[in-house]
């Protein structure tokens, strides 16, 4: 007879087996609730490693403060364990830092030195969402827009929602916050170039103002985003069938352990709707392409013919001396350009489904939304055609 003796599991793991039915591996443990009362906590898992770590995750959440009493912790605390071990991993980086940059920046200090007991629907719309709201800069402008308000009170929400389903608290005191109403005037308007603001700056763009007035022409003739166009490399042009291979786009660098921005950009080999595609191009972008492929080597970005990846944030900067050498007046963004793009094949007769896949819109709604953009002729011709003769 054998001297081994079965391992038992450490206090509080519970039992985890294999569920034929659910065809799902399944972890049980005895959790409390914020009023101290016990309930059976399940988590799932295709497998029992999966289904271990999911619950393993909860409890480095949860097993530092006695059951019960959870309700007791700072939100501070509370909040910033909860993006390390929940939201971390399972939103893409970019968004994570941005919700650590509203936590830091906005919930802790205003409302981070309550416990989650001690959390009011009155206190986090006074503290947080009313003070943002009339926060103004040295020259008396509203110092934050509506989203981002609306992105730090989501953020909050969403954690004390968790709080809630997990049973740490009975209620969201945020479901009750009034967020204030959209600032229309000070909303950042999309605004295309004109037709005759296009051609100015596409004359602006052969003068040498911007070492990036290549990427400037690229977007305007394709619509790509800006990232899209600078993670471009010369063996993603296919000038036989005349289109781009979009896979990759450029982000900002951003530090995976502590989610806070690093010095940088970085390659990213995906799209952010996470979609490959081929964006097609005409005669205009075809010169520009060979002109370039010619000079750029191998391995290197089109966009600056270097291995290093453009910084996306002084090609924002170019942009407005070339629009200022145009002598542009209208406060034009770079993201402009591709809007311009879509309104041009829109009223030179182009399908909104066709302008969608060649923008790579995930859903048509958005082209059609934010996209389309009627000129003012285009509204007066349309209604001069309007009769019933």
């Amino acid at each position: 007879m054998s001297d081994s003796k079965k391992t038992r599991r450490p206090k509080g793991d519970g039992s985890i087996k294999f569920d034929p039915e659910k065809k799902k591996w399944v972890a049980r443990i005895t959790a409390h609730r914020a009023d101290g009362t016990p309930y059976r906590k399940t988590f799932e898992g295709k497998t029992q490693r999966e289904t271990a770590q999911k619950r393993d995750e909860w409890k480095a959440l949860h097993d530092k403060v006695p059951a019960g009493k959870r309700e007791m912790v700072y939100l501070s605390d509370y909040i910033m364990t909860w993006m390390q071990n929940v939201k971390k991993g399972s939103i893409k980086l970019t968004t994570y830092e941005r919700y650590l940059r509203d936590v830091k920046t906005h919930i802790i200090p205003s409302v981070g030195n309550l416990r989650l007991i001690n959390l009011s629907t009155s206190t986090i719309q006074t503290e947080l969402c009313n003070k943002m709201r009339d926060a103004k800069d040295c020259n008396g402008n509203e110092l934050y827009s509506f989203s981002a308000i609306r992105n730090a009170f989501n953020t909050l929400h969403s954690c004390l929602q968790y709080a809630v389903d997990v049973g740490d608290i009975s209620l969201n005191p945020c479901d009750k916050v009034q967020l204030p109403t959209e600032r229309k005037a000070n909303t950042k308007q999309i605004s295309p170039l004109s037709d005759d603001e296009a051609k100015q700056f596409l004359m602006a763009c052969e003068m040498g103002v911007s070492q990036y007035e290549w990427v400037y022409k690229l977007i305007l003739y394709t619509g790509l985003r800006e990232g899209e166009a600078c993670a471009l490399r010369p063996d993603d042009v296919n000038l036989e069938n005349g289109y781009l291979s979009i896979h990759a786009t450029i982000i900002p660098n951003i530090d995976s352990e502590t989610g806070t921005r690093a010095k940088g950009f970085v390659y990213q080999n995906s799209t952010k709707t996470k979609k490959d595609r081929r964006a097609y191009f005409g005669d205009a972008a075809r010169t520009l392409l060979i002109e370039r492929l010619k000079s750029c080597p191998n391995g290197c970005y089109l966009a600056n013919k270097s291995q290093t990846p453009v910084n996306l944030v002084y090609l924002g900067r170019q942009f407005k001396k070339v629009c200022e050498r145009a002598n542009i007046t209208t406060n034009h963004t770079l993201h402009d350009l591709r809007h311009t793009c879509a309104t041009k094949l829109v009223q030179s007769g182009t399908d909104a489904k066709t302008v969608s896949a060649q923008l790579g819109h995930s859903n048509i709604k958005t082209t059609l939304d934010y996209y389309v953009h009627p000129s003012e002729n285009d509204k007066a011709n349309a209604m001069r055609s309007l009769n019933w003769d």
